[in-house]
């Protein structure tokens, strides 16, 4: 297997006037092609800032950050946008779908963003498989929140990236509906798939193979059980 992620010695400080707060400490982290990672920690212990350095959306960080093989420290906005756009998928726990856009229009913003042309047999080949194929017309407001995951996950999916990153992506859901979504991510990655999940429940966190807990701004790694698809 390849790395698509390998940090060394990441730390990021948040500062506020004079006073610095570290969040991060020497973070070093890798994680192969096909591992599905899980990454715990109570509020405010830096997960979310940790996600945004993996993601690519925070370049403000001290350390050693390869994605996909690539160093991208000193990388351009446009140029870590591109890669965003090019390379991982985001799940998020209230779903980000954009209320006057319909279904399908959401699942299309990122050909928008990388300015592919859109697949509209791909679209549908995905909504047939998240069983949503019927409410592509419908706007996000007359869907259930599981159907508004499964249109996130597709939209996370359409440009076929090799990272996935869902950060809390159960938080807003029913235990049934979130069972049902953490299958979809088993599957996904049974498929080869390489995700990252974000998560404060223990039990959803044993859904992955490996479960890395931040605390005093470090990783400690546990062992997760991976569990099959139901």
């Amino acid at each position: 297997m390849n790395a698509i992620i390998e940090c060394i010695g990441l730390k990021k400080d948040y500062r506020n006037g004079a006073e610095s707060n570290r969040v991060l400490h020497h973070i070093d982290l890798t994680i192969q092609e096909g591992e599905f990672i899980s990454i715990m920690g109570t509020s405010g212990v830096g997960k979310s800032t940790l996600i945004n350095i993996l993601g690519l959306l925070d370049s403000d960080y001290e350390g050693e950050y390869q994605f996909n093989g690539t160093h991208v420290n000193t990388m351009s906005d446009d140029k870590l946008s591109e890669y965003r756009n090019n390379y991982i998928g985001f799940i998020f726990q209230h779903f980000n779908l954009i209320d006057e856009y319909k279904v399908r229009e959401n699942i299309e913003l990122p050909f928008l963003y990388s300015k592919h042309k859109i697949d509209f047999k791909k679209i549908e080949q995905l909504a047939q498989r998240l069983g949503v194929m019927e409410k592509l017309n419908d706007y996000p407001q007359n869907l259930s929140g599981g159907q508004k995951q499964r249109v996130a996950i597709i939209r996370a999916l359409i440009n076929n990236p090799k990272l996935i990153i869902a950060d809390e992506p159960t938080g807003a859901l029913d235990v049934q509906t979130r069972d049902e979504i953490l299958n979809v991510l088993v599957q996904l990655n049974n498929e080869g798939k390489t995700i990252i999940l974000v998560t404060h429940d223990p039990e959803v966190a044993h859904y992955s193979s490996k479960i890395l807990e931040i605390k005093d701004g470090k990783l400690i790694e546990k062992l997760g059980t991976k569990r099959e698809t139901l």
